[in-house]
C-alpha cells in the first residue's frame, strides 16, 4: 500500500562515566539503530527506537584503547493516507547513513547520525463485490483469486547468558576493549503452530592481553543459538520469515578451573520478529445476467501478489583497498555494511548491484586507526523463476571475510554475502465490484419461446446464455453432449434454448 523513506538527524550530547579515562584521541564511532515498534493509529505509524554507539578511543593514561556505549531513545511518525484499506501491517527496516562525532572537551562530545527508516505498509483494500448468491434468476460468471494477505508480525524475545573458553593458543585478557554481538541469517521450519529458529551469534571482543603493554587482540567466536516461536498463526499455505536483532548485550570475563581470565561470558537478548503471510483464496465475479432485468455494473481491476519461490545464494566480493597509513599488524576487525540495493530481473535469474562501505580497525605507527572504505557491486545469480513474476525482493547478509595483507600497504579483502531472495507473480483481475442500477427487461424477452441455435466459434456457454438470458446449467441439461469440458460447444451441432 505504501512506501517511503525518510532521513531522521539525530543528536547525543554526553559526557564520558566516571570510571572512564580521559579522551586523548577518538578512534571510531558506530551507530546501530534499532527497531522496538511500529504501530499504527488512525493515518499515523509510529515509530519508536534508539540507536546505540559505540565509541572506541586512545586515553591520556599509557595511550590506552578504551570504548564507551551511548543510548538515546527516537520516535518518528509517518503519515499514512488509509483510503479504502484495512488490517494495515507496518514493516520498518532501518540503518545508519551518516555519523560524526565533535568533541567538546576531553569528557564531553556530541554525536550526530543520520539513521535511514524504510517503511512498508501492507493493507486489505476495502472493495465491494458482487454477491453471487444473490437472486434465483440471476447468474454469475465466477472466477477464484489468490492473494497473499500481511498478517500482524509476532515477536519474542531470548534471553541467553553463555560461557565461551578461550582457545589454547589466545592469550588471557587483562581488560575488555570493546565487544559486540550479531545474529547471522536465521533458518526457520515449522511444526504445527511453532516456528523453529536456528542462528549463529558472532561475538567479537576486542582485548587487552593480561600482564601486556597495550598488545591488543581480537577473538572472534561463533555461538549456536536455538530458539522457538509457539502458538503462531501459521498453517502449511502461510509463509514466514523471520528477523533477528540484539537490542541488549553485554561482554565480560569469568575465571576459568585454573583462576585465569580465560572465559567470555556473553549475556544478551535476542528479538525474533515472524512475518507472517498467509494465502487468500476468494470467488469474484467477472461477469452477470438475469433472465428478470438488465444491469449496470461497475468494475474493479486489482493487482494481485503470491509469492513464487524463495531462495538462498551466495557470492564474493573482491576488492583492495588502500589504507591512509600502513597497518603494521593484523588486522582487528574489519565491518561491512551494504548500503543501496538494487535487483533487476533479467534473462536466466536476477542483477544485484548496489554500494557498500568497510571499516577496519588495525595498527598503524600512529596508534590504532580506523579507516572507511566505499566500493560498489554487481552480481548475476542464476534462477529459474517461474511465469507472471512481476517482482523481486533481496536482502543481503556479509557473513564472513578473508583479509590479506599485501607488500605494498594495500588489502586485499575477499567479502562472502549471503543472499535471500523472494519472487513474486503478479496478475491484473477486474470483476464485478457494484451493481449501479437494474431496469425491468421488455415483456417480449420475458415470453416462453423455444429457440434453435447453432453456436459459432467465438460461442461459449456462458455467451450464448447471456445472449438470450437463460439459465446457463439448464442449457447444459437441454443439450447434453454438446459441450467440453471448457463449456465450449460443439461447432456444427443444433442446441435447443427453451425460454421462460
Amino acid at each position: 500500500m505504501l512506501h517511503t523513506t525518510v532521513d531522521k538527524d539525530l543528536e547525543l550530547e554526553s559526557s564520558l562515566p566516571d570510571y572512564c579515562p580521559d579522551i586523548s584521541r577518538l578512534i571510531r564511532v558506530d551507530c546501530v539503530p534499532v527497531i522496538e515498534s511500529s504501530e499504527i493509529n488512525g493515518e499515523k505509524c509510529v515509530v519508536v527506537g534508539k540507536i546505540i554507539c559505540n565509541m572506541i578511543y586512545e586515553t591520556d593514561y599509557k595511550n590506552k584503547v578504551k570504548s564507551a556505549v551511548f543510548e538515546k531513545d527516537f520516535t518518528h511518525n509517518f503519515d499514512v493516507p488509509m483510503q479504502n484499506s484495512v488490517d494495515p501491517v507496518p514493516e520498518v527496516t532501518t540503518r545508519c547513513a551518516h555519523i560524526s562525532c565533535k568533541m567538546l572537551s576531553p569528557r564531553k562530545f556530541i554525536i550526530k547520525s543520520r539513521v535511514e527508516l524504510n517503511l512498508d505498509v501492507f493493507a486489505s483494500t476495502v472493495m465491494k463485490t458482487a454477491d453471487t448468491e444473490s437472486g434465483d434468476n440471476t447468474f454469475y460468471k465466477t472466477v477464484e483469486i489468490s492473494y497473499e494477505k500481511k498478517l500482524k508480525p509476532c515477536n519474542e524475545e531470548f534471553d541467553f547468558e553463555e560461557e565461551i573458553p578461550l582457545m589454547q593458543n589466545e592469550k588471557s585478557v587483562g581488560e575488555i576493549v570493546y565487544g559486540n554481538i550479531r545474529l547471522q541469517p536465521p533458518q526457520v521450519t515449522v511444526t504445527g503452530n511453532d516456528a523453529h529458529i536456528k542462528t549463529n551469534a558472532v561475538i567479537k571482543l576486542l582485548y587487552e592481553a593480561e600482564n601486556s603493554d597495550n598488545e591488543l587482540i581480537m577473538s572472534t567466536k561463533i555461538l549456536p543459538l536455538v530458539m522457538t516461536m509457539s502458538n503462531l498463526d501459521i498453517n502449511e499455505e502461510n509463509r514466514i520469515s523471520v528477523s533477528l536483532s540484539v537490542p541488549k548485550e553485554k561482554l565480560s570475563i569469568e575465571l576459568d578451573t585454573y583462576g585465569e581470565n580465560r572465559v567470555i561470558r556473553a549475556e544478551f537478548t535476542a528479538f525474533a520478529k515472524a512475518a507472517i503471510a498467509e494465502k487468500v483464496n476468494e470467488t469474484v465475479a467477472t461477469d452477470m445476467f438475469s433472465s428478470d432485468c438488465l444491469h449496470k455494473t461497475e468494475n474493479a481491476t486489482v493487482n494481485l501478489l503470491m509469492a513464487a519461490t524463495e531462495f538462498d545464494r551466495t557470492f564474493a566480493i573482491d576488492t583492495e583497498i588502500t589504507p591512509d597509513r600502513t597497518i603494521i599488524a593484523p588486522l582487528f576487525d574489519t565491518d561491512i555494511t551494504i548500503n543501496e540495493l538494487k535487483a533487476e530481473q533479467s534473462e536466466g535469474g536476477v542483477v544485484i548491484s548496489g554500494t557498500y562501505t568497510v571499516s577496519i580497525l588495525g595498527l598503524t605507527n600512529e596508534g590504532v586507526e580506523s579507516f572507511d572504505f566505499t566500493g560498489e557491486f554487481s552480481e548475476f545469480i542464476t534462477a529459474d523463476f517461474p511465469m507472471g513474476v512481476g517482482s523481486i525482493e533481496v536482502s543481503l547478509y556479509p557473513f564472513d571475510y578473508t583479509s590479506t595483507m599485501m607488500s605494498d600497504g594495500n588489502i586485499s579483502l575477499r567479502i562472502i554475502i549471503n543472499a535471500k531472495i523472494r519472487a513474486y507473480t503478479e496478475e491484473m483481475k477486474t470483476f464485478i465490484s457494484t451493481i449501479i442500477s437494474q431496469d425491468p427487461l421488455a415483456k417480449e424477452k420475458e415470453s416462453y419461446s423455444v429457440v434453435y441455435y447453432y453456436p459459432s466459434k467465438t460461442d461459449s456457454l456462458w455467451t450464448i446464455a447471456k445472449k438470450y438470458y437463460v439459465n446457463p446449467s439448464a442449457i447444459k441439461a437441454a443439450n447434453p453432449n454438446t459441450f467440453d469440458e471448457n463449456d465450449m460447444p460443439k461447432i456444427g451441432t443444433r442446441m435447443v434454448l427453451i425460454k421462460k
